[in-house]
């Protein structure tokens, strides 16, 4: 049996930033990296971290978590549907398994969830992603995400909440999901203002549709192309990172890193909202999603740094693989910046930092980014079986 990463414990500790105060007896606590991570048992005794999704309905789960955990034991009844999500893929058939699987979230047990998809994600955010938990369960009474302590819980009564500082957004709660009024602004004449959809599923700040990206005049301020192999559920992606002068929702945000879809199909494409607003915006507030009020309340916490303005410095993105490979699988590139320039390529299997195997880098230390800086030496496979050695110069931001 694969054993808990944390206890609940350790997860509450594993936040930025803890705030002294009583913590409610249903609280379910999570790890935040970039996604929030809740440590959950499946089908009464199968331990599995489970990814909130505001942008997702159900349970579903990793295809190669179930081959390694305990499910592989199990005689499950499957099907077939077709899902789809972010990426240029489109709608995909997938294998669905149609037994019922009961869930404990913290000390919280859910109904039993009767259909599960069956889907890549551990492609997409690595070997810690065991699966994804939708609205479906989550949002079956007021719930609060507080990114302050790392805890999330039922709210009885919301009428006390604005005597806790929160403020009630402009939004509307369509097709069981939450939308926002807020704008992006690259200067006084280029902005985008609309129905923007709250997505703890994204662990980007803001993504706008290739529809809305479309109003935008690029050139006038610095930007830089993406790529990426596994945008979200539906595939590849491509996009046009830029720095935006402000973002405002409940309070404004100044100098954030935005992200333009280029994308032809999926949720990032021809769509009736101009974008999708991610963890890199969201860990900044605490919210209160209200269902049966059909309203979502948000403060502002100071748990975090002004991640909002920060590009990448390695110049490329990976997944910790080290579940079923020897090391963490480039997915994403920036075209032209130092990692591409130095020969990471898409595909490539990072065996070692400096010298150091990563299979012995403990979650913690790669959620910190390693504090790289500088130039810094990867011992990576290629695609094509050959073992090469690159030094990629860490520093400034792509932008």
């Amino acid at each position: 049996m694969k054993r808990f990463l944390y206890s609940a414990a350790a997860l509450l500790c594993s936040c930025v930033s803890m705030v002294a105060q009583e913590v409610p007896e249903d609280a379910i606590p999570f790890v935040f990296d970039s996604h929030i991570y809740i440590q959950s048992v499946l089908c009464d005794s199968i331990p599995a971290n489970l990814v909130f999704d505001t942008g997702a309905d159900m349970l579903y789960l990793d295809k190669d978590y179930l081959a390694l955990s305990q499910f592989a034991g199990l005689l499950m009844k499957t099907g077939r549907a077709l899902i789809g999500g972010a990426g240029n893929g489109g709608q995909q058939q997938i294998e669905i398994l149609l037994d019922p699987i009961g869930i404990r979230l913290g000390g919280r047990n859910m109904s039993a969830n009767r259909i599960t998809p069956i889907i890549n994600l551990r492609e997409i955010l690595g070997r810690h992603a065991d699966g994804i938990i939708g609205n479906n369960k989550l949002f079956e009474s007021p719930l609060e995400v507080d990114f302050s302590r790392c805890i999330m819980f039922s709210r009885a009564d919301v009428n006390l909440i604005e005597n806790e500082g929160f403020t009630k957004l402009p939004a509307v709660f369509e097709k069981n999901r939450f939308y926002v009024e807020a704008a992006v602004a690259i200067d006084s004449c280029n902005a985008i203002k609309g129905k923007f959809l709250i997505d703890m599923g994204s662990g980007r700040n803001v993504t706008l549709t290739k529809a809305a990206s479309a109003k935008l005049d690029m050139s006038v301020r610095k930007h830089a192309y993406y790529t990426t192999s596994h945008g979200g559920i539906g595939g590849s992606a491509d996009e046009i990172v830029i720095r935006a002068g402000q973002f405002a929702m409940l309070d404004t945000l100044d100098n954030v890193v935005v992200a333009c879809s280029l994308n032809e199909k999926g949720a990032l494409s021809e769509r009736p909202y101009a974008g999708i607003i991610g963890n890199g915006i969201l860990r900044h507030y605490d919210f209160v999603f209200d269902v049966p009020g059909k309203s979502v309340w948000a403060r502002r916490n100071s748990s975090y740094p002004e991640s909002w303005r920060d590009a990448s410095r390695l110049h490329m993105a990976y997944v910790d693989r080290t579940d079923i490979c020897e090391g963490w699988i480039v997915n994403g590139v920036y075209v032209g910046g130092n990692a591409e320039k130095a020969g990471i390529e898409i595909g490539d299997v990072i065996l070692s930092v400096n010298g150091r195997p990563v299979t012995e880098i403990p979650w913690e230390e790669e959620r910190n980014a390693l504090n790289l800086n500088g130039p810094t030496i990867y011992t990576v496979r290629k695609v094509d079986g050959r073992t090469v050695t690159v030094t990629v110069e860490i520093g400034e931001g792509i932008i």
